[in-house]
């Protein structure tokens, strides 16, 4: 099995170092710049994974929108994914950001009427696949119940075909958590 990490928006791979010292494992990290754009981060970690064989997703936020998607595109490859504080409906605050923030890449591809996310939504889920959703924090600019960065409703938009396990954490501290570790193992141990 191919442990296959994914990070989050404007974040890297070092955000997994916490997971990875306690799964273990055969791994493969991806980085990503979120300034190239959904579809060309995309389509460069598909490339990567061409020859991968028995992938397990495990990520974080933005990516694992990135991880449906290469599901979907890679089917016979994937066992399965843990995602984390993964804002499967996108990100509403994104639509109103982008009027002060107009040239931002990330912008456009995270709003929920987005390229990324429209096709998210039609994506049946064929894997065994999980999304921690995290619930603990309060950000006043965004509406609704939230992590500080994405709503608990869009961490359970895509709850058909998918197990939600909702932990009382921030869409950060869900990286460097023990019981986040313990979880994903458990997921991962299905597999073996």
């Amino acid at each position: 099995m191919k442990l296959v990490y994914i990070h989050g928006a404007s974040a890297t791979s070092e955000s997994f170092n916490y997971i990875r010292e306690y799964v273990g494992g055969d791994d493969l990290v991806i980085d990503y710049d979120s300034a190239n754009g959904f579809q060309n981060n995309l389509n460069q970690i598909q490339q990567k994974l061409s020859t991968e064989n028995d992938i397990f997703f495990i990520a974080h936020s933005l990516g694992g929108i990135y991880s449906l998607h290469l599901a979907n595109a890679i089917p016979k490859q994937v066992l399965g994914a843990v995602t984390l504080s993964t804002p499967y409906g996108g990100a509403e605050a994104a639509d109103f950001a982008r009027y002060f923030l107009p040239f931002s890449r990330l912008l456009k591809d995270i709003g929920p009427h987005s390229w990324p996310m429209r096709q998210a939504d039609n994506i049946n889920i064929c894997h065994p696949w999980c999304n921690i959703v995290t619930v603990k924090g309060n950000s006043p600019w965004i509406c609704g119940a939230n992590d500080g960065v994405v709503t608990v409703a869009s961490q359970r938009h895509h709850s058909e075909g998918m197990d939600l396990i909702e932990v009382d954490y921030n869409h950060y501290e869900v990286v460097i958590n023990k019981q986040v570790v313990n979880l994903i193992k458990q997921r991962i141990d299905l597999h073996k």
